[in-house]
């Protein structure tokens, strides 16, 4: 090959580098956030607010005993843990956290027969310390157990639990609003002679934006366990809990109902409730849709039995999901838009021997995201699949590690922000080896940034280009800076200027900025021109006329630019105390002069700010 097309290849080459995207949204395999330690005991859970601020909670064991620790989200980065009971010996049994905009937490946790509780006040522009641990509840006649926990997007926050009580449990909540926790008065469930709220009869609750809150829960009731949903607004359980099992389905009757899911809208009179019912000596996965004060007639999640373990995720306008498990080690997932559930769907791609444990997450953006738990000869690893809005799922892809370790069952949780930014939450490691606690993320590029810079010719021959950042929910971004296909250089603030000068003979430039996020991938704006004119233009003064005192004169001024931005105006002050006289583009005007000598000064400016400036003297006779 000439050289001289060897070298435009590689030019062109170096431009394309420069210019081109790098890695696009995608998941990004389990990061560890701590250990490996035996310690690590037990997932609490993972939240996310819609901004993209959130935390995880965990327990780990201190001393023998475990305690409750939290990784907080914030910048697009998981922190390092911190202990939320420091001042508390006990061990924990259980913990849950829940997340609202701008680094609002809440965290409880279970000691015995006691409830905990700690926030973070949040509503701030940076993260704020924890609050407590508050003691919320204690019944000394049993131990507290199967905690559920969630915030509204206004900061109210409510924890159900199961509480001793007659026949075994009783369902109690608490209310975390503003800086105050308060105990919902009398117990939630029907019947307080019957267990309720324990074990696969574990209550869930859901908050809406007006901060009040719809739980569900398991109970005994008429001679087999039914499901249960019940209203909490502010402290006031509504008074007429409405049961979501059923007596009969597509002709057959119904027997034990358990495992509840729920999930609200952002309008409190929408919500979902899925459930597990019997049903002809086999399973059934159930929904029901709350619409004001009633629940609607039930629809199978299912073509059949056998099926369990329902879940259920929706968005402040309804959009969701919901999985199940299926027979064989299997899961299937109907997407939910308009209140209408979609055939249901595979997602695995090869079966577990051990149940698969689905969990769903929805976006405000309308993104789905579903993970499970596949175990095979023993050891287990976390699977997941990615919906975009209005399209099929994509295939499927590995969340945790091999290199870390199994994940057994029960740790694992997923949340997500506003924008379909998930994370995956795990605990990897068989009890008793050293553990780690990691989390996957499927992370969103940055939105494309726009460039600010005008269009229209500048003087400088290194101008400043400025530009508005695209919107990234997890963290700061780095901008690289593209002129005529190369690069001239990298900033993290939203304006750069050249170091080196810029060719300036009015011919267009092209330039983009490049956004790049903390794990690397990168958006290019659109692609913009500036044109630079650093000469200042050349000009010709022409007087026309007898130049005798009140004779009319002609005074012609013609800025000459050649390939330049062009000339913008033209100002003349004739030197006699008559003023300044504007015109653009170029200047002719007659001006009567008395006798004497004048010193006419002229400016020209071209579109660019380039000015000349000239002196012409003017003797006038009598």
């Amino acid at each position: 090959m000439p050289r001289r097309l060897c070298l435009a290849a590689l030019l062109a080459l170096t431009a394309l580098a420069a210019t081109a995207p790098g890695a696009s949204a995608g998941w990004f395999p389990a990061e560890p956030i701590d250990g490996p330690f035996p310690e690590i005991d037990r997932l609490g859970g993972v939240d996310l607010a819609r901004d993209g601020t959130g935390g995880l909670a965990y327990l780990k064991k201190v001393n023998g005993n475990p305690h409750v620790f939290v990784s907080r989200h914030y910048g697009g980065a998981w922190r390092g843990p911190e202990r939320v009971d420091s001042a508390f010996d006990g061990p924990v049994g259980e913990v849950a956290i829940a997340a609202a905009d701008r680094y609002r937490l809440a965290v409880v946790w279970t000691s015995g027969s006691k409830l905990y509780g700690s926030f973070v006040q949040g509503d701030d522009e940076r993260p704020g310390p924890f609050l407590g641990p508050t003691e919320l509840y204690d019944d000394p006649t049993g131990s507290i157990t199967d905690l559920s926990l969630d915030m509204g997007i206004n900061g109210t926050a409510y924890a159900t639990f199961a509480a001793p009580g007659g026949g075994g449990s009783d369902l109690r909540a608490v209310r975390l609003q503003g800086l105050s926790w308060n105990l919902v008065g009398s117990p939630l469930d029907i019947n307080s002679n019957q267990p309720a709220g324990k074990g696969s009869q574990r209550s869930r609750v859901a908050v809406s934006a007006e901060g009040n809150a719809l739980t569900a829960w398991g109970e005994d009731h008429e001679g087999r366990p039914r499901v249960f949903a019940r209203r909490i607004t502010g402290l006031t359980p509504s008074l007429a809990p409405q049961e979501l099992s059923l007596t009969e389905f597509q002709g057959q009757v119904g027997g034990r109902a358990d495992l509840p899911d729920v999930d609200i809208e952002d309008d409190g009179s929408f919500a979902w409730a899925v459930f597990r019912q019997d049903f002809g000596g086999g399973s059934r996965s159930i929904a029901r849709r709350l619409l004001g004060s009633q629940f609607e007639a039930p629809v199978a999640l299912d073509g059949g039995p056998n099926t369990g373990s329902p879940r259920i995720a929706i968005n402040g306008k309804g959009v969701g999901a919901a999985a199940v498990e299926t027979g064989g080690g299997g899961l299937n997932s109907s997407f939910l838009d308009r209140d209408v559930f979609a055939p249901a769907m595979p997602l695995q791609s090869q079966p577990s021997e051990k149940p698969t444990e689905p969990l769903i997450a929805a976006s405000e953006h309308r993104e789905i995201s579903a993970v499970w738990r596949v175990e095979s000869n023993g050891s287990a690893s976390i699977k997941g699949r990615f919906k975009p809005d209005a399209r099929p799922y994509e295939g499927e892809t590995g969340m945790s590690r091999a290199d870390l370790g199994t994940v057994e069952p029960g740790q694992f949780a997923i949340s997500n922000d506003r924008l379909g930014g998930f994370a995956v939450a795990m605990i990897q490691g068989a009890e008793g080896t050293p553990r780690y606690l990691s989390v996957a993320v499927y992370d969103r590029p940055p939105g494309a940034p726009g460039g600010q810079t005008t269009g229209t010719y500048q003087r400088r021959v290194r101008p400043t280009f400025k530009w508005r950042p695209g919107l990234d929910l997890w963290g700061a971004q780095r901008y690289r800076v593209v002129v005529n296909g190369q690069v001239i250089g990298e900033t993290d603030q939203t304006s750069l200027q050249a170091k080196q000068p810029l060719a300036a003979d009015g011919t267009p430039q092209s330039w983009r900025v490049i956004a790049i996020d903390r794990r690397g991938q990168q958006v290019p704006s659109k692609e913009r021109f500036i044109r630079l004119d650093a000469k200042p233009p050349r000009v010709v003064v022409r007087v026309k006329g007898k130049r005798k005192a009140r004779s009319p004169l002609k005074v012609i001024v013609t800025g000459l630019d050649g390939r330049g931005s062009g000339i913008d105006y033209v100002t003349v002050s004739y030197g006699d105390k008559t003023g300044t006289v504007k015109q653009f583009k170029r200047f002719s005007a007659t001006h009567r002069f008395k006798r004497g000598t004048f010193s006419i000064q002229v400016k020209v400016a071209d579109k660019a700010g380039n000015v000349t400036r000239k002196t012409v003297r003017l003797k006038v006779k009598k």
